[in-house]
């Protein structure tokens, strides 16, 4: 079954594109389930558009999900519609997110870390003047921080799990076993699943999230997955689909998990 659960759309200020081109670049791509999936406005901050170019407006988000909805039921029989967003997780400040999301019928919810130790992690400055020898504490740290994502308990999906390599590459091959472990295994025992997201080959690093060693840790580990391009533009839908499922069997993996109403359910890879 083709699914992809992470997309975002022209509202959040960095993506092009309306929610309905999504959905017919989807079709296009014979996609069965989609999932709408832009960033949550910044529910912690005072401001009602804290941050323009990464995130919609707090007073923009009843007419996201309006219009999500509405194309859930327009194509309910050409394709599976899930409304979601994808949260930031924000250590001790997630509250608001709780309380602000709370009265919407979401499918599922994405949480993500793009913030680690006071800054963005995609942010190319953070790594001037770090040298080599830094590089395992460092991921070990961001792969904890990925873990307390997961033990909030707050999320389905657990969002690009390695993502802090994207503007710094040689990241990428720094083995630290012990904290990705940990991280593998809060995400299995919160009840969440790892999404397979390819957009780090937008990214400097190229590739996906995560390495492939993490995709066989996963596996061992019995952690669940799901798809998700987290597309920026409706071309990359699905991107790189049929390599990732071909990886995925491989290495043994047999299905996808997707969301209906919060709740879990199982569908065959292919």
């Amino acid at each position: 079954m083709k699914v992809d659960l992470h997309t975002h759309h022209n509202r959040c200020g960095h993506a092009k594109g309306s929610l309905r081109d999504y959905v017919l670049a989807a079709l296009d791509q014979g996609v069965e389930v989609l999932g709408l999936s832009d960033h949550t406005p910044m529910f912690a901050e005072e401001e009602d558009h804290a941050l323009p170019p990464v995130a919609m407006p707090k007073s923009a988000f009843p007419s996201y999900i309006a219009e999500a909805l509405a194309l859930k039921e327009e194509f309910a029989h050409s394709i599976e519609i899930l409304v979601s967003t994808e949260a930031d997780y924000l250590s001790g400040r997630m509250d608001a997110y709780t309380k602000a999301l709370s009265g919407y019928p979401l499918d599922y919810l994405i949480g993500s870390v793009h913030q680690f130790e006071g800054s963005e992690i995609f942010d190319v400055r953070r790594w001037e003047g770090v040298g080599g020898d830094e590089l395992p504490a460092i991921k070990a740290r961001y792969f904890r921080l990925v873990a307390e994502c997961a033990r909030s308990g707050l999320f389905d999906v657990i969002g690009h799990v390695d993502a802090l390599k994207g503007s710094h590459p040689p990241l990428g091959a720094v083995p630290v076993p012990a904290a990705a472990d940990e991280m593998l295994l809060a995400i299995r025992d919160s009840g969440a699943v790892m999404e397979i997201n390819t957009s780090g080959n937008t990214k400097m690093c190229g590739g996906w999230y995560p390495e492939f060693d993490l995709l066989e840790r996963a596996h061992h580990f019995g952690v669940p997955i799901t798809f998700a391009s987290d597309a920026h533009t409706p071309e990359r839908v699905c991107d790189q689909y049929p390599e990732v499922v071909q990886v995925l069997h491989d290495i043994g993996f047999s299905a996808w998990t997707v969301f209906r109403g919060g709740t879990a359910r199982q569908c065959p890879l292919f």
